[in-house]
C-alpha cells in the first residue's frame, strides 16, 4: 500500500482544525448540572499485518529461447536445467562468483582426492507421482547421491561436466548422511560454478528405474517446485512443493518459450514474463531507458564460435580450416551485431578467466585474398562461379545455426563472407532442440555455438571428455593432456600458463574459429523480490533466498 502524502496547505488546515478541538472554555454557567466524567473511547482492534503470510502466492514467470528435456545427464543447454534446478535438489547451487550448498550442507577434503560431504536432513522426495503415491515420500539420503553421481558418469553418451568424468574414481555412502568422493586426481574445477559437482541433481533411483526413456520428460526430484506441464515450444509450468524443507512462497514458476530476443523484451514491458537476460544491443538500449526496469550487469563475458566435425573431408585439412578463419572478421561481425556490449578478444576464456590469451587473435586475421591463397597451394579450384572445387567435385560444406537471438545475424554475415571468398556453403538454421541433437549426435557439419567465459569451459568444449568434444571427433592428444594436467593443477599461476598453452594449440591449428567476445545484461520486473537472475541453476527458494512476488 502506498504511504498518503497530503499537499502542504491541507496538512496545516487540518493542523488548525486539530488545534481548535483541543481547546477549553473558561467558566461554566452556575446553573450547570455536573456531568459525568467523560470515558475515552474503547480503541478499535487492528487487524495486524503478516509480512510473511504476504509473501505467498503468485507466479514468477521467466523467458527462455528453448527447451529439450529435463534429466540432468543428458541435459546440454541452460534453460533446460533451470528446470532441472528447481524441479530437484542439488548437491549445490552456482552464482557468479561461487558455488553453496544445497544438499550438501558441508564439505572438506580429507586428502588431496578424497571429498567429504555432509547431507541435509530431512529432505524428501517429492509425493503424488508414479515413484512414490500421495503420502508415502521418502527422506533423500547419502544412497541417493550415491546413485546420482554413479548413474551421471557410468551413462553412455554423458553430458555431465567433462572434468567430474575424467576425474572420478569412486564414491560411497559413509553413513546416511555423508557421501566420500574419491577423484583418480585433484581436480581444480570440483567446486567450481557451472562444472564438476555443480552439475549433480540427486534423483530417486525409483523414478528413473519406473519410467525409464521417460525420465527426461516426467521429472521428479526433491526441490522445491514439482513438475507439473511441459508444451513443447510454448512452456513448462512448475508448481510448489509443499515437503520441500523450505517452503517456496511462490505458487508457480513458469517458464515461457520465446525464442526472439525482441519479443522477450516486449514480453517484460507488457508485464507478461518478469526478468530478462539482455545480449543484443537494440535491447539494452531500449531497457536502459525504461526508469521501471531495474538493470544490472552479468559480469561473464560470452563467447560464440565455430566448431568443425573433424571426421568431415574438407574439415580435417588445416590449410581448409586456416583459409575458413582468414575469410571471416569475426571480430568486425561481433562488433556490428553486439553493438556496446562487444568486449573483444579470442577463444573460449574470457578477461579475468585462466587460460584468457590476449595475444589469440593474432591467429584471425581477415586476410581473405591471402585465404585464396592458401587454398590454391593446398589444391583447390575456382570453378565459372568462384566456388572452391578439389578434384572436379565442389568443396560444399553444411554450417548449422539455431534460430534464437541475434545467432541468424551472425550466420547472414558469415555466409556472405564465405561466399565472397569461394567457400560454397550451405546454411541451415534450425530449431535450438534440433540444432542440440545434431551436434551431440556427431553430425558432418559445422556449428555455431555459444557460452559464457568461466573457469573450465575450454575442458567442457574441447576436454578429452567432453561431449562436444567427443560428437565432434576431436582427437587432440596434446590439448588432452595439456587440459587433464590443468585440471589437476591446484596453483592459479601454473594452471593459467597451462591454460594457455592448451588454448594456443588449439586455435593456432584451427579446430576452432573464435569471435569477438561480449559481455551481457539482465532486467528485472519491479514486482519480483530476492531474485538474482538466472545462472546454471535458477536460484528460486535456496538456503539464502526465497524469491517472491509483490501482489
Amino acid at each position: 500500500m502506498k504511504r498518503l502524502i497530503l499537499p502542504v496547505s491541507l496538512m496545516i488546515i487540518v493542523s488548525l482544525l486539530a488545534a481548535c478541538a483541543g481547546a477549553t472554555p473558561t467558566a461554566q454557567p452556575a446553573q450547570q448540572p455536573t456531568q459525568a466524567p467523560v470515558q475515552a473511547a474503547t480503541p478499535v482492534p487492528q487487524p495486524t499485518v503478516d509480512k510473511e503470510a504476504a509473501k505467498y502466492g503468485g507466479t514468477l514467470v521467466l523467458p527462455v529461447a528453448g527447451i529439450v528435456q529435463f534429466d540432468y545427464a543428458q541435459s546440454a543447454d541452460d534453460a533446460s536445467f533451470y528446470v532441472i534446478s528447481l524441479v530437484n535438489v542439488m548437491l549445490f547451487r552456482n552464482t557468479v562468483n561461487g558455488i553453496y550448498g544445497d544438499l550438501a550442507t558441508s564439505w572438506k577434503y580429507e586428502n588431496d582426492t578424497t571429498l567429504i560431504m555432509s547431507l541435509r536432513k530431512g529432505v524428501m522426495f517429492q509425493d503424488d507421482n508414479v515413484a512414490f503415491p500421495k503420502g508415502q515420500s521418502r527422506e533423500v539420503v547419502a544412497d541417493d547421491v550415491v546413485y546420482s553421481i554413479k548413474r551421471g558418469v557410468e551413462m553412455k553418451d554423458s553430458k555431465i561436466s567433462s572434468d567430474l568424468l575424467t576425474a572420478y574414481k569412486a564414491v560411497e555412502a559413509v553413513d546416511k548422511y555423508t557421501v566420500k568422493l574419491t577423484l583418480k586426481a585433484p581436480n581444480a574445477l570440483l567446486l567450481t560454478p557451472g562444472r564438476g559437482l555443480s552439475y549433480i541433481a540427486v534423483v530417486p533411483h525409483e523414478a528413473v528405474e519406473k519410467l525409464g526413456d521417460k525420465y527426461g520428460l516426467n521429472p521428479i526430484g526433491a526441490g522445491p517446485f514439482k513438475f507439473s506441464e511441459y508444451k513443447p515450444d510454448e512452456s513448462v509450468t512448475l508448481v510448489r512443493n509443499d515437503l520441500y524443507w523450505k517452503k517456496p512462497y511462490l505458487d508457480k514458476v513458469v517458464f515461457k518459450v520465446i525464442p526472439d530476443p525482441d519479443a522477450q523484451l516486449i514480453a517484460l514491458e507488457k508485464g507478461e514474463i518478469d526478468y530478462l537476460p539482455i545480449g543484443t544491443p537494440n535491447v539494452y538500449d531500449r531497457v536502459k531507458k525504461n526508469s521501471k526496469l531495474a538493470l544490472t550487469p552479468v559480469q561473464l563475458e560470452c563467447a560464440p564460435w565455430i566448431m568443425f566435425n573433424m571426421s568431415h573431408p574438407l574439415f580435417s585439412q588445416k590449410e581448409f580450416r586456416q583459409a575458413f578463419a582468414y575469410a571471416i572478421d569475426g571480430q568486425g561481425i561481433s562488433k556490428n551485431i553486439r553493438g556496446g556490449l562487444f568486449t573483444g578478444g579470442c577463444g573460449i576464456s574470457g578477461k579475468g578467466v585462466p587460460g584468457y590469451d590476449p595475444n589469440l587473435c593474432q591467429y584471425f586475421p581477415y586476410k581473405p585474398d591471402e585465404a585464396k591463397a592458401i587454398l590454391l597451394k593446398a589444391g583447390f579450384t575456382y570453378n565459372k562461379d568462384n566456388m572452391l572445387e578439389k578434384g572436379g567435385k565442389l568443396a560444399e560444406f553444411e554450417l548449422e545455426i539455431w534460430n534464437m537471438g541475434d545467432t541468424p545475424q551472425f550466420g547472414e554475415a558469415l555466409v556472405t563472407q564465405l561466399k565472397a571468398a569461394g567457400f560454397p556453403v550451405k546454411l541451415q538454421t534450425v530449431e535450438f532442440g534440433t540444432w542440440i541433437n545434431d551436434m551431440m549426435g556427431g553430425a558432418n557439419k559445422a556449428f555455431m555455438a555459444s557460452g559464457f567465459c568461466t573457469d573450465g569451459g575450454l575442458n567442457g568444449v574441447f576436454g578429452r571428455d567432453a561431449a562436444t568434444s567427443k560428437a565432434m571427433k576431436y582427437n587432440t592428444p596434446e590439448v588432452f593432456d595439456l587440459l587433464d594436467k590443468a585440471n589437476v593443477t591446484v596453483d592459479p599461476v601454473e594452471r593459467d600458463k597451462i591454460l594457455r598453452t592448451a588454448q594456443e594449440k588449439l586455435f593456432s591449428e584451427y579446430m576452432a574459429f573464435p569471435f569477438g567476445h561480449c559481455t551481457g545484461f539482465q532486467a528485472l520486473n519491479p514486482r519480483v523480490n530476492d531474485f538474482s537472475g538466472l545462472f546454471w541453476t535458477a536460484n528460486v527458494t535456496t538456503e539464502k533466498n526465497n524469491v517472491w512476488v509483490t501482489k
